[in-house]
This record gives structure tokens, sequence and C-alpha cells, in this order.
């Protein structure tokens, strides 16, 4: 895969590779979220010693039939403010349709607009046939069309986010791997995060969060640098959400902090009461 196909700059990338898949589990049960949940983050960028206020990334969860099957619609996007669009324009969307009570993907769809590079990708998962259908087209070359075989435990790179939410990361060691499979475009990629402990984080709006920090290393051929990780910290309590994440990318670095949650599934019991 050339290096152009996998550019990622989206920013809700940063948000997608936080813990994901425990060694030889998949998906046991969901008591973490539900439908009606949506949370909004708000993305800050440097270049040197100046920050500036980006954009935001907002994730939805929607009960949809629109395959005709019931089904659970994660919906997220990815957006740059007019101020930020003069310098670095981001139009991202991605879409995962799943059903609820096993949490295989039925369908995939992802638009991306970034400073002129444009990239449609739709991933159908056909589990009769055990592979997954791929389209992809960018820009003004030929739309390509793949077939992968589906491999225990894959996750689009949307449902990865909200998967990794139901499994038990609490009780991890401090430096245990976790293995992460994921399917991006038309490949799919084995990397792994790495437990650092627990710590209490502040967000930007002064809010305190007892979290659990892990590292993330990155894809080689993306915007992020190949030696460097991204840095999450997941709400310790049972919603697991993201709280403050960075990451330091190829010019630059890039910061994201929780802006809204609402409609969580349980309390967030993982903020600190002054």
């Amino acid at each position: 895969m050339d290096k152009k196909k996998l550019i990622t700059t989206n920013f809700a990338i940063i948000l997608l590779l936080f813990p994901s898949l425990l060694p030889g589990q998949c998906f046991t049960g969901n008591n973490n979220f539900g439908v009606g949940e949506e949370i909004t983050y708000e993305v800050t960028y440097n270049i040197g010693p100046i920050w500036m206020e980006a954009g935001k990334v907002t994730f939805a969860v929607i009960r949809d039939n629109t395959l005709a099957k019931e089904s659970w619609h994660f919906k997220s996007t990815g957006i740059t403010y007019p101020e930020y669009d003069l310098f670095f324009k981001v139009r991202d969307y991605f879409d995962s349709w799943i059903d609820p009570k096993t949490f295989h993907s039925y369908e995939f769809r992802r638009y991306t607009y970034e400073g002129g590079y444009t990239l449609l990708n739709t991933l159908h998962f056909d589990y009769q046939q055990n592979r997954i259908i791929s389209n992809t087209k960018t820009n003004n070359n030929p739309q390509r069309h793949d077939t992968l075989a589906i491999h225990p435990c894959t996750f689009d790179m949307l449902s990865a986010v909200y998967y990794a939410r139901t499994l038990n990361i609490s009780q991890l060691k401090k430096d245990q791997k976790i293995p992460i499979t994921l399917i991006i475009d038309d490949s799919i990629y084995y990397i792994h995060i790495r437990s650092l402990g627990k710590e209490i984080i502040e967000n930007r709006d002064g809010n305190k969060y007892r979290c659990i920090k892990f590292a993330a290393r990155m894809i080689q051929g993306t915007i992020f640098r190949e030696d460097e990780d991204v840095i999450v910290w997941v709400t310790d309590d049972d919603n697991r959400i993201p709280i403050y994440i960075e990451a330091k990318i190829i010019v630059g670095s890039v910061k994201a902090f929780l802006k809204s949650a609402k409609g969580l599934r349980n309390a967030m019991t993982a903020k600190v009461k002054n």
C-alpha cells in the first residue's frame, strides 16, 4: 500500500486507537453505552510554541434499520473550524452499522476531505462467505475493489472504538500489551497498545477525572511519527470514554479534549468531586 493511500490526517483516528482487543477475547456483552449517547471533543494543533483551536470531533450512537435489519449506527465527524479551514480544511465522516447482539460489523462508510485530498471507502462484511468487500476511491484515481478474509475479532475503524469500551480494562497491569486488529480502507493491520497505569487527569474545562492511561504505537506510513505513541486517558469507570488524547505528528502536535458528553448509560463516577 502506498503512503498516500495511508494518509489519515483526520482528527477522528486519534480517538480510534485506544484500548481494543484483549488476547483471545471477542465480544461478551455491553453495559457501557447505548443508543442516544453523544460525545464531542475539541482538537488543538501546534507548530512550535503556537497552539490553535483546530476543530471538533463528534461521536453518536443511533438505532437504525437502514440496512433492513436491526442495527446500531455509529456516527463520527471531524470538522475544522472556519478560521482553520484557510490553513488546512478537514471534513471527515465515518459511519458504521453493527449487530448490537454480536458486535459484528454490517457495513462501514468513510468520506474524507483533508486539504484537497479526498477518500471514499465502503466496507461490506459478508459473514456467510467469510469476506470483507472493500471499495476505495481517492481524488482522480480509479476506484479500487478488494476482497479480504474476515479475521477473528476484526473491527472497522469506528466499531473498534465502541467495542473497546465493552472490555474490562481496569485490571490491566502496567506495560501489559494488548493487540488490536483493524481494517483501514482495504488492508488489515495488527498493532498494539500498552497500559501505562492509572492517573488523575485535569481536562481543559478544569474538571478532573480518574483515568487509565494507554500508549498506542502508530501505523507506518500515516501522518503520525513511526517512533511515537498516541497517549490516551480513558475514564476509570463503566463508561470508559477518552478524556484527553495527545499525539506528535510529522509536523507539530495534536491534542483532543473532552468537550461534552450526554446520554451516557452510566454515571460518570470517574469525575473527581471538588
